[in-house]
């Protein structure tokens, strides 16, 4: 090595030329660099566009295929497309993410009235809560998980966007270019491998409803879609899955999100188990239930729809006229499911009504869509216990068949298989039925799912089924099965069949459930179980101590009258009257909304008397006055309109926002009033109407408005209409990098240096910080799903503030539907 060191000669000129060439050679490189990164972006494009082009055949075909398969998702699929009989879905605004050192977005008045219940919505859906629709859900930038009770509307809700998507539609707000895959978990193959690429499983899943033209290209198109960012993944059904399947499938996601980050994703939850999905950053919105509004909207399109393609020349329902029929379906229930409302009319329609009750509905259901397929019952009945007692969503058909030959095998045959059943109506015998299950796929009630399953069309089918035969023997198997959508709607269908007293003893004394989960499981089943069951009057008994109780939250409280007011029970109205003569606010005002719920004109008298109550009282009673829709009912509150405080001025003016055939005109000729006070109230209401004409008033009054006032009010609204709605979740920034998270450390003199000093942080703020900060506290325990929040969150639902005590309420409830165990306060020595 030395002796090449000195014989090493460097030629000068050479060494020189070299030098300035390689400085020269950096010297443009980094010239042209901005250029050079231009040109592969444009170079990168290029190539994604002619990737493109090439599957853009395929991609239309998938579009299509897509479209076919989600409009046949609803019920009403033999009869009609879901865009015929479609009444758009709505989301229940959450609570937006609270910053503590920000002024607190607008609240409007009926937010304020009607504490976020998100497994109880009725009250919210009566009385048109803030609500927007799941594309605009998805402008925030998160995954959404659609939460709700069984058939509340998720599947439909994520058909209706995908079918805007699939045809390009603008209403999807920006989201028209990206390529929709509609997935049921069910025609998932599950657990994926560890070494395996998720993509596989999805790419699979699509291929089952895929044509046979796109099936070439599929695989391609697909990851072109993910790859390039354009993907949008609608996953249904997660709220049937059994404990293990939901594991199965929380991995899969996770994977997913881990390989494509920006991809796009809803999937529809259940309201009270959406455990793991927070913590991947997929929030969890609820539903909106229909009100009348929504049920009469309904009924008109199917008058309309059944005139046009079912009726022969002008044949009215069952020899009764439509507008009797109309009538009686329109006072049936202040509010109902879209798949309860579904069966009543279909069958009022059909002629084939049963009586008044969702169970009444689902029977006729059944009996029509298998009235020509011998034993068809006893094989769906069979059929769904194995579903339940196997922890399966969807059965092989073969097992089908080998259950019902009660022989362990099937018979051989794929048309012709033997039955041997027992239940009250079949005697045990063997039985030849050609073609059931082909027959009853066919009608809609089963669909097909991968590796040849077998499912049932809707789970709460599933469960009536179960419910419906269970006998007293076996309830106790019943409530040992692990909690999930079908249990628990069997258990709600056996209740006006079996004795349940024991069970239901058992739930309203549970000491140290702090939510009161067991009470409102038992005041969810008051609308099926029987006038005389002995555990009915325990149940309204306790439900009715509860919601007088002031030491308890209002949110609690408010889904404890929700029970009572949907009970059918026909004392519930008497209660709400009584419950006037109370020295309790928040007591009467529970009071207002229960009767205003019910319609009860026998009220009126208590909700005029009580309009110079506490202002939540007196808002209550505006929103009830407006509800109940009468001559009297809509005068009073116009009055209130015209003659009473600002707060209530503004909270008769929402409520008209909710009464399209009287409250619309009022609220548009009060914009021309004299009085500057009635304008101001009426631009609130105008604000939640979100329709052209009521925008262009607005437009007029923040231009033309004589008084500074009214004009100033008009502006904040056009611009709180131009922008997105607070309540749409946005993706979380690291914990550790919270702006007023950072700042309260550093006024405490500490630091924070990753998520678990942050988790810290905001544990001591629970004990320490002032209100606005334990607020936005909460709210973010809430949005990322933490699980390390007791005993801290316990200090703030033991204070003093009564805002405070609801947030807790509403994140302790949270984390019991992502599945923690919510530990008794007398654990810590509280309670």
């Amino acid at each position: 090595m030395i002796r090449f060191l000195r014989s090493l000669q460097i030629h000068t000129i050479s060494f020189w030329a070299g030098f300035l060439a390689a400085t020269l050679f950096w010297w443009l490189l980094r010239l042209l660099q901005p250029a050079l990164k231009i040109g592969w972006q444009t170079l990168k494009k290029s190539f994604q566009s002619a990737r493109q082009g090439l599957l853009t055949d395929t991609e239309q075909r998938h579009r299509n295929s897509t479209l076919q398969y989600v409009q046949s998702l609803h019920l009403a699929a033999p009869l009609f497309s879901l865009d015929e009989i479609l009444i758009p879905p709505k989301l229940y605004a959450p609570p937006p993410v609270f910053d503590p050192h920000a002024a607190p977005p607008e609240e409007d008045v009926i937010s304020m009235t009607i504490p976020f219940a998100p497994d109880w919505p009725e009250m919210a859906s009566v009385y048109g809560a803030n609500s927007f629709s799941l594309a605009t859900a998805l402008q925030g930038g998160s995954n959404i998980a659609i939460i709700g009770p069984p058939g509340s509307g998720k599947t439909t809700t994520l058909a209706d966007l995908a079918t805007k998507i699939c045809r390009q539609d603008p209403q999807t707000e920006g989201l028209q270019d990206f390529v929709p895959f509609f997935i049921h978990v069910a025609d998932l193959v599950l657990p994926i491998e560890n070494s395996s690429d998720p993509l596989e499983t999805i790419i699979a899943a699509v291929s089952l409803r895929a044509a046979t033209l796109t099936l070439p290209r599929l695989p391609e198109m697909t990851r072109a879609a993910f790859e390039f960012e354009r993907a949008v993944l609608f996953l249904d059904g997660i709220d049937e899955l059994a404990p293990a399947a939901y594991v199965d499938t929380l991995d899969l996601i996770t994977h997913l999100l881990e390989q494509y980050p920006a991809l796009r994703m809803v999937v529809a939850a259940d309201v009270n188990h959406y455990e793991g999905l927070p913590q991947l950053g997929v929030q969890p919105i609820p539903m909106l239930i229909w009100g009348r509004k929504d049920q009469a909207a309904f009924i008109s399109q199917w008058n309309a729809l059944w005139d046009k393609f079912v009726a022969e020349d002008g044949e009215q329902p069952n020899g009764v006229d439509h507008l009797l029929i109309n009538g009686w379906l329109a006072n049936l229930t202040p509010v109902a499911t879209p798949l309860e409302h579904t069966l009543k009319v279909w069958a009022a329609y059909a002629g084939d009504v049963r009586g008044h009750k969702v169970a009444d509905a689902i029977e006729a259901y059944i009996l029509r869509m298998s009235v020509s397929i011998p034993k068809a019952r006893a094989t769906l009945e069979l059929m769904a216990s194995q579903i339940l007692f196997s922890q399966q969503s969807a059965i092989n058909d073969g097992e089908v068949k080998s259950w019902i030959s009660g022989k362990g095998q099937s018979d051989g045959s794929e048309d012709i298989y033997q039955v041997e059943v027992s239940d009250d109506r079949v005697q045990p015998k063997d039985i030849t039925i050609p073609r059931v299950l082909p027959d009853l796929t066919e009608n809609g009630l089963l669909f097909k799912r991968v590796d040849d399953k077998l499912g049932f069309i809707h789970p709460v089918i599933t469960g009536y089924l179960i419910g419906s035969t269970i006998s007293q023997d076996d309830v106790s198997r019943l409530f040992a099965q692990p909690a999930g959508v079908i249990r628990d709607l069997a258990i709600f269908f056996s209740t006006d069949r079996v004795n349940l007293n024991y069970q239901v003893r058992a739930m309203l004394t549970q000491t140290e459930d702090i939510l009161n989960q067991g009470t409102l499981v038992a005041g969810r089943w008051l609308q099926n179980i029987h006038p005389e069951a002995p555990e009915r009057a325990g149940i309204l008994q306790k439900l009715s101590k509860d919601l007088q109780d002031d030491n308890l939250t209002m949110g609690y409280r408010l889904k404890a009258a929700t029970a009572i007011a949907t009970s059918g029970d026909p004392g519930a109205a008497t209660l709400f009257r009584h419950m006037f003569k109370s020295d309790k606010s928040t007591v009467r005002q529970l009071a207002a909304l229960g009767s205003g719920f019910l319609r009860d004109n026998q009220a009126m008298g208590d909700l005029v008397r009580s309009l110079g109550d506490m202002p939540l009282v007196g808002s209550a009673i505006c929103l009830a006055l407006v509800n109940m829709g009468t001559k009297p009912a809509l005068e009073t509150a116009a009055a209130v309109l015209l003659e009473g405080d600002e707060f209530l001025r503004r909270a008769a003016a929402e409520a008209f926002s909710n009464h399209p055939a009287e409250g619309y005109p009022i609220l548009r000729d009060g914009s021309t009033v004299d009085d500057l006070l009635v304008r101001r109230a009426i631009i609130y209401g105008l604000r939640r109407v979100r329709e052209p004409w009521a925008t262009q008033i607005l437009e007029e009054l923040q231009i033309e408005d004589a008084q500074w006032v009214v004009k100033d009010a008009a502006a904040q609204a056009v611009e709180q209409l131009n922008q997105l709605d607070p309540a749409v979740p946005k993706p979380s920034q690291p914990l550790e990098e919270i702006p007023w998270l950072i700042t309260y450390a550093s006024e405490q003199g500490l630091g924070i240096n990753d998520q678990d000093s942050a988790v810290a942080m905001l544990q001591r703020v629970l004990r320490e910080g002032n209100s606005d900060e334990k607020m936005g506290t909460l709210r973010e325990f809430q949005a990322r799903g933490l699980t390390n929040i007791f005993p801290f969150v316990y200090h703030v639902y033991y204070d003093t503030d009564p805002e405070l005590i609801e947030a807790a309420y509403q994140t302790i409830w949270h984390s019991a539907a992502m599945g923690f165990d919510i530990p008794p306060p007398t654990q810590f020595g509280l309670g």
